[in-house]
């Protein structure tokens, strides 16, 4: 009796099966590259390490990319946008879902207390160190938006002489936090007297002082600390009696 041969197909493993008068065996081939189970990994493409003021969203959006090992990119995809901390402020959206290029884009709300943070993102239900990318952030003081005088506003003075407690005043941004860097402008407005330094800058308090001579003339002198384009002047009076 003739021989007879039958070829099964099956998509991942191949198996060939041979039937040879009575007896049998299977060949079992190793799995072809389209069978295999495709890898993913996660990486960062934009939106690392950017600075920006209290309160604001941060110009770049965070970007990432998921791709298999082919550099195909995986489409439908959950990523989790996760802050470090409460004071990070906030993402939208939290959870976002990879389109045609592979890619999930997240918003970054900086908190309203300066300092560096960070957001992580991972694919969701997935684990592994290539499935993570961690984004940092620097919220940094806003605009200054109210000058204080940290000393008293008014006192008594001799004429010619210095203020016995020379003025200070202090910027905050709109959250209340410290300006430092900003020029004040100092000027006397009344009592011809006079100031060392004109314009002086806020410290990492956000403080600034002048040094004010008051000028040689009984009756009230008036010395003003401003910020061009910003709060109202506040004003420091010295009243000088003899």
């Amino acid at each position: 009796m003739p021989h007879t041969i039958s070829l099964i197909v099956r998509s991942a493993p191949v198996v060939l099966a041979f039937g040879v008068l009575g007896c049998g065996s299977d060949l079992v081939l190793p799995e072809s590259p389209s069978s295999a189970a495709r890898t993913v990994a996660l990486t960062k493409v934009d939106g690392d390490v950017q600075t920006g003021p209290v309160g604001e969203k941060l110009l770049k959006p965070l970007r990432v990319q998921v791709l298999d090992s082919e550099q195909h990119p995986m489409i439908g995809l959950s990523v989790s946008f996760a802050l470090s901390d409460p004071a990070a402020g906030a993402v939208d959206p939290t959870t976002a879902t990879t389109n045609s290029a592979g890619e999930a884009i997240a918003n970054w709300t900086l908190g309203t207390v300066p300092g560096s943070y960070m957001v992580v993102a991972a694919l969701v239900g997935v684990e592994g160190q290539d499935k993570v990318a961690e984004f940092h952030g620097t919220a940094a003081p806003g605009a200054p938006a109210v000058s204080a005088a940290q000393t008293p506003l008014d006192q008594p003075g001799r004429r010619e002489q210095p203020v016995r407690t020379p003025p200070v005043v202090q910027m905050v941004d709109r959250f209340g936090n410290p300006v430092p860097g900003i020029a004040v402008t100092w000027q006397v407005v009344a009592g011809e007297g006079q100031v060392a330094n004109p314009i002086s800058t806020t410290d990492a308090e956000g403080k600034a002082s002048a040094e004010w001579t008051l000028g040689n003339r009984i009756g009230v002198h008036k010395l003003t600390a401003s910020l061009e384009g910003g709060a109202l002047p506040v004003t420091f009076t010295a009243r000088v009696l003899f």
